[in-house]
């Protein structure tokens, strides 16, 4: 500690000397001569440097700013690392951010999809875009995304309900003054083809249209019979970009059509059980059958008004509607644990394949879900402390129904090591005696107030009131039962000290509390067990999450160049609920335990020098669990020890090309996770092998032209993208190469 503090003291010196040498020249001057220029290099370049993501303006108004000052960590993979990268999916780009890992679940199927887990807690349903809820769950596409941002840590005073271990915000791609024309062409491995094109058109100063569209067709590298096919578009109307009142209207469209890969198997050697491709089957090994899919229609229609009423007062209205379907059926492996399953297959035989969920699971769900933010940002001094005062209402709501599948016809025969994907005539139907309707509403009132005391010190401080209500009725497994409803009102606060000893570096010590009433997840996962969903007259308590957390946010270079560490703890309670004699109802997810996870967490992002541009992140985590007669003192399941992330890029075009002959950039980085028990895997059975990627880029840019081409997990390591208790892993690609072409106007 006492090292960081003398070199960040050591960096206020330097910048107090860089301050004093430049107003030795005249202000005036100085300022049209350096701040000018600045600014239209930087709006030029956007697209060519890494930024320093301290920066970067968060767009969730009811939170600070920029990340620099919000006293908590958030990740962000900024929109150079997207394309530098040639990420498509969500789950890509937070390969990113060290402590996330998938799960793959049943739950008819609900767990499946973007399923993360940040620093061990449950993320289910905790993704966000511009701030608001991204109703459903399904795989998503970013190629409407600008940057992607995770909130590490209990974030209830701004979000509501749930929120345990953080969540997933992605910022929309929005119309702005000017007319540009971008489209990208890629081919790859495992027979990828997709477009990609991003034109805003300037209709006046005030007003502009910005459209995205994309096509995927891909396979997965080293995954026999399974692909995804996905096509989109959205459209973003810009209106008042450079008055008081500015207003975005937004539409969003995703269809997805695919077969899903649910894994291999795990199997058992030694009490401990792995993934049976670590232990010699062929890792292109699949199950997946010609009657699998995953089809889904996502349609998303949001509006963002803001309007400057005063030179003191903003208010703002952010509004979403979304509606969505998803047909869904999948070959689900189970563990070869049997003495006969394991000896046969280590001695090269080929055993039978084991099923789980009785061979698939099938679903098909139709939801719909609706947001609205109404916010208000007073900024006014009382006496000489200034204040930032933000108030609002957020009410949200949503309601599925979900199908419940029965095959026909299915046989289940398939051996694991040469499996058929042939379905043999074998269909899924949707009875409506099979379907179950879940709901919930949030009504949320929250307050937050920024006190800058001094010039260095500063103290946050955020609570909001929720009153949650969640109901269920209909198919659940093998039964029907009638509405049955659930209520909690909780309150979620926050604080925070902040010290900034200089302006490029500031201390804080934050404190936070968010709860996760029953019945939030209504998309994941819609109440498959009594435990999981809204019962009358039962009095479950709310999972609990709590943040300490310490850190340092530092900028280098004239914040060309950002760092940050931290220090936290969460501690997470009522990880099971209670029925209404008092005893412990064990939930499916979390197997009736708490979960402690306490680490640090260090990232450094922007520019070295003139060339080199550095993305980088480490996070050390030690997760036990807690409250539990059977695991207490147990590693807790989905948390990796070591966690690391690092991309750098350099032009060398000053060093190999003549002038007039454009940008040449080669850049690199690896992605690293040590070993870790499976998720929902509480009995530290189920291991999950390290994982490790190196990946490259070289790209050339002139004028209006791009080349790049991309080589991921260049040393063909096998590693595994999600895992699910003893069950199953699914095997991640294999080495792959990307080739792209664009073109800029």
């Amino acid at each position: 500690m006492a090292i960081m503090l003398g070199f960040t003291a050591g960096v206020g010196l330097i910048e107090g000397e860089a301050d004093a040498q430049d107003m030795k020249t005249e202000p005036e001057a100085a300022d049209s001569a350096i701040k000018l220029p600045a600014v239209r290099v930087r709006a030029e370049d956007t697209s060519h440097e890494i930024p320093n993501t301290n920066e970067i303006t968060l767009g969730i108004g009811r939170m600070p700013t920029t990340v620099r000052e919000t006293p908590q960590v958030i990740n962000v993979v900024p929109q150079e690392i997207i394309k530098e990268q040639r990420l498509y999916t969500l789950d890509q780009a937070l390969a990113n951010v060290p402590g996330i890992t998938l799960s793959t679940g049943e739950g008819r199927g609900g767990l499946n999809g973007d399923q993360f887990r940040i620093r061990g807690q449950q993320a289910r349903g905790d993704v966000y875009t511009d701030g608001l809820k991204d109703f459903g769950t399904y795989t998503r596409d970013i190629f409407d995304i600008e940057n992607v941002e995770v909130i590490k840590g209990p974030a209830g005073e701004y979000f509501g309900a749930a929120n345990l271990g953080g969540l997933i915000n992605e910022t929309l791609k929005k119309a702005h003054a000017g007319t540009s024309y971008n489209y990208d062409q890629a081919f790859g491995s495992a027979s990828l083809y997709r477009g990609q094109a991003d034109v805003n058109y300037g209709i006046n100063d005030n007003i502009a249209l910005r459209i995205n569209g994309m096509y995927n067709q891909s396979g997965v590298q080293d995954r026999d019979y399974v692909f995804s096919n996905r096509y989109g578009a959205a459209v973003d109307l810009g209106v008042g970009l450079k008055s008081k009142t500015s207003w975005h209207l937004n539409w969003r469209w995703l269809h997805t059509d695919s077969i899903p890969d649910y894994g291999v198997p795990m199997i058992l050697k030694g009490g401990v059980y792995r993934p049976i491709t670590s232990e010699g089957l062929n890792r292109n090994t699949t199950y997946a059958r010609s009657a699998d899919r995953d089809n889904s229609d996502i349609h998303s229609l949001t509006s963002s008004l803001k309007s400057e009423i005063a030179s003191w007062f903003t208010l703002t209205n952010n509004t979403r509607l979304t509606k969505y379907e998803r047909n869904y059926s999948a070959t689900t492996p189970g563990a070869c644990s049997t003495t006969a399953c394991v000896n046969e297959f280590m001695a090269g035989g080929n055993p039978l394949f084991p099923y789980g969920a009785g061979g698939g699971v099938a679903y098909l769900s139709k939801g719909w879900g609706a947001e609205n933010v109404l916010m208000g940002n007073a900024r006014f001094h009382t006496g000489f402390v200034r204040h930032d005062l933000k108030f609002g209402v957020d009410i949200n709501y949503q309601d599925e129904n979900r199908y419940a599948g029965t095959w026909y016809n299915r046989n289940n025969n398939q051996t694991l090591r040469n499996p058929s994907h042939a379905s043999n005539g074998a269909y899924v139907r949707f009875p409506r005696s099979q379907m179950a309707n879940a709901d919930q509403r949030d009504v949320g009132l929250f307050v937050s107030d920024h006190i800058q005391l001094t010039k260095q010190l500063a103290l946050f401080g955020a609570v909001r009131w929720d009153a949650f209500q969640s109901t269920f009725a209909g198919y659940q497994i093998s039964a029907t039962v009638p509405r049955q409803k659930q209520n909690a009102d909780r309150w979620s606060p926050s604080g925070s000290v902040v010290y900034s000893p200089f302006d490029a570096s500031s201390f804080y010590f934050t404190f936070s509390r968010s709860y996760k009433p029953i019945g939030t997840d209504v998309s994941s996962q819609v109440m498959i067990q009594p435990s999981d969903r809204a019962q009358n007259g039962a009095d479950f308590k709310p999972q609990r999450s709590d943040l300490f957390e310490f850190g340092n946010k530092t900028d280098f270079f004239n914040k060309r160049l950002g760092m940050g560490i931290a220090f936290f703890q969460i501690n997470q309670n009522n990880s099971y609920y209670y029925d209404e004699s008092g005893d412990v109802v064990t939930g499916f997810s979390d197997s009736g335990v708490g979960l402690r996870t306490r680490g640090v967490e260090l990232s450094l992002s922007g520019k070295i020098t003139k060339n080199w541009d550095i993305y980088g992140s480490y996070s050390y985590m030690d997760g036990r669990i807690t409250h539990s007669a059977a695991y207490n003192g147990n590693q807790a399941p989905g948390v990796s020890h070591n966690n690391f992330s690092v991309w750098s890029s350099y032009n060398v075009s000053d060093h190999l090309l003549n002038p007039g002959w454009g940008a040449l950039k080669v850049a690199g980085g690896a992605q690293y996770a040590s070993a870790y028990w499976a998720n929902g895997n509480f009995a530290n059975t189920a291991r999950i092998p390290y994982q490790f990627s190196l990946n490259g880029m070289v790209s050339w840019e002139m004028k209006h032209y791009r080349v790049s081409l991309n080589a991921n997990n260049i040393t063909d390591h096998l590693n595994y993208a999600s895992s699910f208790s003893t069950g199953r892993a699914v095997p991640g690609p294999g080495r792959s190469f990307i080739g792209n072409v664009g073109l800029t106007f």
